[in-house]
């Protein structure tokens, strides 16, 4: 009689285990499933959003998004996009899902997250932009996706995406500054430079450029040390945003590599 109650306890205790494991695992944030109930119940309602913050929760719960615990994140919050998108590289559709938070700490400025998800609900992506679009580079082809990344002090640059096997791969990995807002020694007009897409080197795919004006609100002297004011006739002068010592035209080019299909650098854009 103690053998078989003995028994039939083990077995109570191994198909207990076996349960909570398989939870665990159907929660499992660091590893999203395709299959998952939570995003998938609301991604079916396409392009009607019922209920806002219950979505904003789901897709945090879904896909372990960073959450502020404080009311003033939660009153801020809202979904900015939701849209379905075509991508360089696929002719398949994704759900592209933007979530703004709209405050929290410098660290994790922009306070933004942009999803991308197959049409099973599939994580492909999650992205932390200032600002996205969806630019045209090559004719008669889908757009590729460009992000803008930037710090709260407003350094920053770009992203250029596309979709290979269902992942986005960047083909842009420049690290030239190309946003720039900190009122240190330099800024760009405008803050952010403007894409241009050209065929620089005439071989019949079109080319990248970030261009403006490298605005000096600062001068420097030739051992590399940079101040704010000089003195001219005796009359001091000082430098700013509003006055500034100096604007340069600045254009970084990227050109089109056939061969990897990414942007490479034509020059050394490295700050001297």
């Amino acid at each position: 009689m103690k053998k078989t109650l003995l028994s039939a306890y083990l077995s109570l205790l191994i198909l207990s285990c076996t349960h909570k494991k398989e939870n665990v695992q159907q929660v499992n944030r660091d590893n999203p499933s395709p299959t998952m109930a939570i995003p998938l119940e609301y991604l079916e309602n396409y392009p009607a959003i019922k209920d806002s913050s219950l979505f904003i929760r789901n897709l945090q719960q879904a896909f372990g998004l960073h959450i502020h615990e404080i009311s003033v994140q939660q009153r801020g919050e809202k979904i900015t996009a939701f849209k379905k998108v075509k991508i360089n590289g696929s002719d398949q559709e994704y759900y592209f899902i933007e979530y703004d938070w709209k405050t929290g700490p410098n660290s994790e400025y922009p306070w933004k997250n942009q999803l991308l998800l197959t049409q099973e609900g599939k994580l492909v992506k999650i992205l932390s932009a200032e600002r996205y679009e969806f630019v045209s580079i090559f004719p008669k082809q889908n757009p590729h996706l460009l992000t803008t990344l930037v710090t709260a002090h407003g350094n920053g640059g770009h992203e250029i995406y596309k979709i290979t096997a269902d992942s986005l791969e960047g083909i842009y990995g420049s690290n030239v500054r190309t946003y720039d807002a900190h009122e240190d020694n330099k800024i760009y007009e405008p803050y952010e430079l403007q894409l241009k897409i050209k065929d620089y080197n005439n071989d019949g795919f079109n080319d990248i450029a970030f261009v403006g004006k490298l605005v000096l609100i600062q001068r420097r002297t030739p051992d590399g040390f940079w101040y704010d004011s000089t003195t001219i006739d005796g009359r001091e002068i000082k430098y700013s945003v509003d006055s500034p010592y100096k604007k340069i035209p600045v254009e970084y080019i990227f050109l089109y590599d056939q061969k990897t299909g990414h942007f490479k650098s034509k020059g050394d854009y490295r700050e001297k």
